[in-house]
């Protein structure tokens, strides 16, 4: 089928990337889902030859009857500046758009295309040369060439095909990624496209119809034979053929020849130009994968009766992760909870891969790496590479982590550690990491890890519980050297990694963040760490996440590198290479920094290198440190809405005896040899505009300047002798309950079943909250239990949000009335002395009455319908740090009544009031 008067919907290729900038949209047209993987769509038009002009008033005659409508698309979508698609509706299951373009080359040239995920398949000159399998690369004259794209859906913005040619950079950092980039990720690449829609899960039947592609049509030969041998589960030849490039193939195979093996494993095998081999592994189940999972669970009872007396080989790491293998393949044997998590056949192969290598090897391996027979550690590949799991304190989840090991790892060595920020609730896995292999070639090894912030987080609340939890499993089980701690992500990852070193500056000694963005307000908190920031050029936030840290942070240590013609999406590929992990290990932790000045407005977020804000004035959103420190021993402090600060500093960080202090117009002096701890509170003067401090020294604890970690008795203690504050929770409200473990504790009786089905659904609100993201859901389920269902030492140990309709019902909080900030009655409640009547849902946090150092969230109402009129209760959407404070979430206190919704904090004096 050939389209001809494409002058209108034409692009041209010349000395700079582009972007298809206009095209004829033909239907929706309904389409087979396999139409186009090696089979002929364009049966389904009448005609060879058409005009789309002419079309665009005639439509495009179907073969099955009736018209499909055809339109100039020449609209651009400002966030990412691919055509606008925003006109059509959403398609339907077996509904297709087409755009037709003509992308003009003026001259011959290597052509490299850069899809994002979702695009669908894309055919350039007749041939198909791409089906959601990736970057590719081909060869085109000078001369228009008919660019087609089949879409199978229209996402909302997160498109983009970018196409470069042989264009001269103007950025040597950008050129080496983007060579970088081909090398990895399209140089000798193939894919392996499923003709037929995968049977998944279920197991495919024989036979089965494939097509093999090539991403990289410049150094792999179209005229060659390609090998496929097929083997087993253990490995087990089975049998070998001839495949052909670009071509629909059938194989068949039958029960006799699969035997028990779960899957079927295809190894392509083909050559370059230089007769360089390469090799492919596709996988598909042969069997349901419920049945390859019990047979599983049936080899590792075996394998506990064979070495039950072994402790050494059931260590407590080997258990659970031969058990979050198999919970993680149960998993997968149904549709997943987060409806954009996408089956991958190489996670089920190499799961069974690994758990059939640990039932083999387990007991008597005699692997390159001592520490495999360490109790602390996991079963890893010869390469170094494992799964590891473990239970989250959080919510008591299964969480897993993939790691990689240098191959030389010795226990007695500490190494950097690279955290690879994930762009969603799991981003890379065991695969990836195979198909990576991190730090290769590199002259210094380095452990690789990713780990789940439970979803597109952005590094806030939930997902900062997350993150610092897996971090302290990982420093726990692993040599990492502490100041050559590493972050870097892509998106939602980037996020993460601002989030986190704004709010824990000294922790890290460098991050490396790609299309992301900071808190705006606290970039100074980065003055002292090296970042570097890689944005595209049309990406929608360049403002945000590009020219507002450079703008701030312009010194020696921020390298900025803007990719251009490259959205938010096309930067994805850029987010794994060596010239952006490599870059990061130059770093070391600066200690102890001359100037430090740090920026919070959460009372969590309290520490940056030897100044640390121990307590924020109540009255205000945020607080400000400053601090420089000269070499002959004489500190300037300035502090901004600080009622108390202390200066982290001992004779082993300056080498001197004594330091002189400026505060304002007073100096101090601080004793180095005999005190670590310098504490300074804030007076309280009315004759005085500037805040005036009095000094308290302390011995012991904290004398590492280094350490951003407080014990937890210091951290709750902090402001709690205030009536319902807490320092820790400045700025957090009423989410800071979802920084620790958590319990949701219902009454164990209700007064009617309407009560009790609108706070069971409160309950599990509040148990599941979402995001405002790209992705809503949250990885995590916090327990909802009874009163009578939970224990003394699990309130001590948890926080707590109890929902009650009537608290002489709710068992834990008619027990400690005499605790709670509030008096909540049937007829209403007291609020800063005031009796209001009426309907009310009122949430508020306050220190728990099990433990000082855990939070309780009470959610009382006298109306139990209020719960469903309440947004915050209805359905609970958390945040993001960058975005600032929240005007509702963020504060301490919401009430919900008559007069609507409204917010407001404790703050402590003589006479505890609430100030809306």
């Amino acid at each position: 089928m050939r389209f001809t008067h494409l002058e209108k919907a034409t692009t041209v290729l010349s000395d700079h990337p582009v972007r298809l900038t206009s095209a004829y949209a033909i239907g929706p047209v309904e389409l087979p889902e396999n139409c186009g993987v090696g089979r002929e769509w364009s049966n389904y038009f009448t005609h060879e030859d058409w005009n789309l002009e002419r079309a665009c008033e005639e439509g495009l005659e179907l073969s099955a009857g009736g018209r499909a409508a055809c339109r100039l698309l020449t609209e651009l979508d400002p966030r990412n500046a691919e055509l606008n698609l925003g006109v059509f509706p959403p398609l339907a299951e077996q509904e297709r758009l087409l755009l037709v373009s003509n992308l003009r080359c003026m001259a011959a040239q290597e052509v490299v295309i850069r899809p994002f995920e979702g695009t669908g398949q894309i055919w350039i000159d007749g041939m198909l040369v791409y089906a959601e399998s990736g970057p590719f690369r081909l060869h085109l004259e000078e001369g228009d060439h008919t660019v087609i794209i089949i879409a199978a859906f229209i996402p909302d913005e997160a498109r983009s095909i970018r196409i470069s040619g042989n264009q001269i950079c103007d950025h040597p950092d950008v050129a080496e990624l983007q060579r970088e980039f081909v090398e990895r990720n399209i140089r000798f690449h193939m894919a392996w496209l499923e003709v037929e829609k995968s049977a998944e899960r279920e197991g495919e039947k024989s036979p089965i119809s494939f097509y093999l592609l090539r991403k990289d049509r410049v150094d792999l030969p179209a005229d060659q034979t390609v090998w496929v041998e097929v083997t087993d589960d253990a490995g087990t030849k089975l049998d070998r053929f001839q495949a052909t490039w670009e071509q629909e193939q059938r194989y068949a195979w039958d029960e006799e020849m699969t035997g028990n093996t779960g899957m079927l494993h295809f190894t392509v095998a083909y050559h370059d130009h230089e007769a360089g081999e390469h090799h492919f592994v596709y996988s598909v189940l042969v069997r349901p994968l419920s049945a390859v999972v019990q047979g599983l669970q049936e080899e590792y009872d075996h394998y506990k009766q064979a070495h039950v007396r072994d402790a050494l080989n059931l260590n407590a790491a080997r258990k659970i992760q031969i058990e979050g293998l198999l919970e993680e393949l149960k998993r997968l044997t149904a549709l997943p909870e987060d409806p954009f998590e996408i089956w991958d056949y190489r996670v089920v192969r190499e799961y069974i891969k690994l758990l059939k290598q640990i039932f083999t090897y387990g007991c008597a391996e005699q692997s390159q790496h001592s520490f495999s027979l360490q109790e602390k550690n996991i079963f890893v590949s010869p390469e170094g590479i494992g799964e590891g799991f473990f239970v989250s304190r959080l919510d008591n989840s299964l969480q897993r982590y993939t790691l990689q090991l240098p191959r030389s790892f010795s226990a007695e060595r500490q190494y950097p550690l690279i955290v690879l920020m994930p762009g969603k609730r799991y981003e890379l896995g065991l695969p990836d990491f195979q198909q990576r292999d991190f730090g290769q070639g590199w002259e210094e090894e380095a452990i690789f890890v990713t780990f789940s912030c439970r979803g597109v987080t952005l590094g806030s609340y939930i997902g900062e519980a997350a993150f610092l939890e897996a971090l302290d499993v990982i420093l726990q089980s692993y040599p990492v050297d502490e100041d050559r701690i590493y972050l870097t992500g892509y998106s939602n990852g980037a996020y993460a990694a601002w989030a986190m070193a704004q709010a824990y500056p000294s922790r890290f000694a460098a991050i490396a963040v790609i299309a992301g963005a900071p808190h705006p307000k606290q970039l100074m908190n980065l003055s002292n760490l090296p970042i570097l920031n890689i944005v595209g050029e049309q990406d929608y936030l360049f403002d945000q996440a590009y020219t507002a840290p450079a703008t701030e942070l312009a010194s020696s240590h921020f390298k900025g590198v803007v990719e251009h013609c490259s959205n938010h999406w096309d930067t994805h590929e850029l987010r794994l290479l060596d010239g952006v992990l490599g870059w990061l290990m130059q770093w070391k932790r600066d200690v102890a920094p001359q100037r430090i000045a740090y920026r919070t407005e959460r009372g969590r977020h309290n520490r940056a290198y030897w100044l640390e804000l121990a307590k924020m004035d109540e009255h205000e959103e945020y607080a400000e440190l400053y601090g420089e420190m000269s070499t002959t021993g004489e500190l300037d402090i300035t502090a901004v809405h600080a009622d108390e600060f202390i200066i982290h500093l001992s004779h082993e960080v300056m080498a001197l005896e004594l330091v002189q202090v400026r505060i304002g117009a007073r100096i101090f002096v601080l004793d180095l040899l005999e005190y670590s701890r310098f504490r300074f509170v804030r007076m309280e003067s009315q004759k005085r505009p500037s805040p005036e401090y009095r000094l308290i020294a302390e011995r012991g604890r904290g004398s590492d300047v280094s350490s951003a970690k407080e014990t937890e008795t210091e951290q709750g203690t902090s402001g709690i002798k205030s009536a319902g504050r807490n320092a820790r929770r400045h700025g957090m409200g009423v989410l800071d309950v979802y920084m620790d473990r958590l319990h949701i504790v219902l009454p164990s009786s209700y007064a009617t079943p309407e009560e009790e089905q609108a706070m069971k659904r409160t309950a599990n609100a509040l148990a599941s909250p979402r995001t405002a993201t790209w992705n809503p859901y949250i990885g995590v389920h916090y327990p909802v239990v009874s009163a009578h269902d939970i224990s003394e030492e699990e309130l001590a140990d948890s926080n707590v949000i109890c929902i009650a309709s009537g608290l002489t019902r709710h068992e834990l909080l008619q027990r400690h009335q005499e605790n709670l900030q509030f008096v909540c009655t049937e007829e209403g409640y007291t609020l800063g002395g005031d009796f209001i009547a009426g309907e009310y849902c009122l949430s508020y946090i306050q220190p728990s009455p099990w433990s000082a150092y855990r939070q309780m969230l009470v959610v009382a109402t006298n109306s139990p319908r209020m719960l469903g009129k309440n947004l915050f209760m209805r359905k609970l959407i958390i945040p993001g740090y960058f975005n600032g404070l929240h005007p509702y979430l963020n504060k301490e206190i919401i009430v919900y009544d008559s007069k609507g919704v409204r917010a407001f904090n404790f703050i402590s004096n003589q006479h505890d009031t609430y100030i809306l």
